[in-house]
């Protein structure tokens, strides 16, 4: 069995930065969903029901990420239906209606017009922000649609075949005009899309200039595939066609310039990175709010409680609190199928990354425990019932994560003691109205343990355990200097409030 070290020294901190949960919609898709449920026509902004949003918010959401908003171009929605059979595997009795165009080939930042106008957006925002919620939008930064307009007006913003190359060129790698397809290093091109050159400062000033807008409009922003217009990897992938061409290294970072003038206009405006391939700190240090963290996902997924304990045992705040954690998002299998088709492991998985300080990020699906993946090119996933047990789990966990407590208060990590130690982790959220702590045991079987919690009350004191409302007295005494002994189920948890 995996051992650790039972005198691990405590992490107690205060969380400075509010620990948002986002919520993310596939926004046309969803309207297609609303228009069955409420059995009329919903494609545009204006007529989502307000009520919807009402829902995210009483349930604890902060932001919503509305996916997919932007405008997309013919040449993508034809390329994606001549490769229709690609999408069996998630949408087995797909029509060719289904296929919808992939959001991330975007032809300009402005509202796709079967949506609505950039002022129905702006509308829509300041709708959401009187009732308290916040919007999301994406900026998709390492390429445009091929049938952008700037690949005609300014060619030079994009990455070229070097001058010397024969043509007619590759149509493995460029367009007929020499513009490459959009890439990165590892995944190849996608050739529904054409690549900006960063290398340009022309290219840089416009795309600054978009990051500008969308924050305007919004309060926030998901920045796709953030790393890989980073300088190194930038080159890494395109250094032929920079090199032939003259660019020089640019002496920033884009996301250093992007981030600070943009915040210099708007400071309450929030990034959120995708990122990967162990990049995350370099983005937080270029001035990201949240990056993905998927590197305590991959090991969840394993069932191990021994490769997920070094994860949490050497957890970094400051890197924990510019997290941005989930179990799913629109990109991954869905929860349930991650976790290898046990809904009940999926979700105090989750819970297990949402008692952490940082982000909670929820997909849209994800609490009603569906196991059909969305694929992005399609209006809607197979349809199915979900979960009876990730619906009232999810029920029961989001109504006390919703808790100022868990949103800015002060937490800790502590110590399971006793035989079964290995089994658990516990964690202390803290306020001026709140002691709770969470206990997971991340493993099969049921188990015993002592949690120690030194801020506990003097005398006999009634505990709460919020998830089931059970009560118990304990001596605050006992649990201040013994511990707090819990008996948890195997992959479950149980979430105390006491004094």
């Amino acid at each position: 069995m995996y051992k650790f070290v039972i005198g691990l020294l405590l992490m107690n901190f205060l969380v400075n930065a509010y620990n948002p949960t986002i919520y993310e919609l596939s926004l046309r898709p969803w309207l297609y969903e609303l228009t069955y449920k409420y059995g009329r026509k919903i494609s545009k902004l204006n007529d989502i029901p307000m009520e919807e949003f009402q829902n995210l918010k009483d349930i604890g959401v902060d932001y919503v990420w509305l996916m997919g908003i932007w405008q997309l171009g013919q040449y993508g929605l034809d390329f994606d239906r001549a490769h229709a059979n690609d999408y069996k595997s998630n949408l087995p009795d797909f029509t060719i209606d289904d296929v919808i165009g992939s959001p991330y080939a975007i032809t300009e930042f402005v509202c796709n017009s079967e949506l609505g106008t950039d002022q129905d957006i702006i509308n829509l925002r300041q709708k959401l922000n009187d009732m308290g919620l916040k919007l999301m939008l994406d900026f998709v930064p390492n390429h445009s649609a091929i049938d952008s307009p700037y690949r005609t007006s300014n060619i030079d913003y994009y990455i070229r075949a070097p001058p010397n190359t024969p043509t007619p060129y590759d149509s493995e790698y460029y367009l007929p005009d020499g513009v490459s397809y959009g890439g990165d290093q590892w995944d190849g091109f996608w050739k529904d899309t054409a690549q900006w050159n960063y290398w340009n400062p022309d290219t840089r000033n416009y795309l600054k200039s978009v990051v500008k807008k969308i924050a305007s409009m919004s309060d926030g922003m998901r920045c796709d595939m953030a790393m890989v217009i980073l300088n190194d990897l930038f080159y890494n992938k395109w250094k032929p066609q920079l090199d032939a061409w003259g660019y020089k290294r640019p002496s920033t970072e884009f996301w250093s310039e992007a981030i600070k003038e943009t915040k210099q206009q708007y400071p309450n405006v929030i990034f959120l990175a995708e990122v990967y391939w162990s990049k995350e700190q370099d983005l937080i240090n270029l001035g990201f709010d949240y990056v993905y963290e998927k590197w305590l996902l991959d090991q969840q997924a394993t069932l191990d409680v021994g490769k997920v304990r070094p994860i949490l045992s050497n957890l970094d705040f400051n890197y924990a609190s510019h997290s941005n954690h989930f179990v799913e998002n629109h990109d991954e299998p869905r929860a349930i199928i991650k976790f290898g088709g046990k809904d009940y492991i999926s979700c105090v998985a989750a819970l297990m990354s949402y008692s952490l300080p940082g982000a909670r990020f929820i997909n849209h699906g994800q609490l009603e425990g569906l196991s059909n993946k969305l694929d992005v090119h399609l209006r809607r996933s197979y349809k199915e019932n979900g979960s009876t047990y990730a619906k009232q789990f999810y029920g029961k966990i989001l109504a006390i994560l919703k808790r100022d407590t868990f949103k800015s208060g002060n937490w800790t990590q502590l110590n399971v003691t006793g035989d079964q130690y290995w089994k658990f982790f516990a964690f202390r959220w803290t306020s001026s109205s709140d002691k709770i702590v969470v206990i997971i045991n991340f493993s099969e079987g049921s188990g015993y343990g002592l949690v120690k919690l030194s801020d506990a009350s003097s005398g006999q004191q009634t505990i709460t355990e919020l998830m089931s409302g059970q009560t118990y007295v304990r001596s605050g005494d006992d649990m201040r200097n013994n511990g707090l002994g819990v008996i948890v189920d195997g992959w479950n948890a149980q979430i105390f409030k006491y004094f």
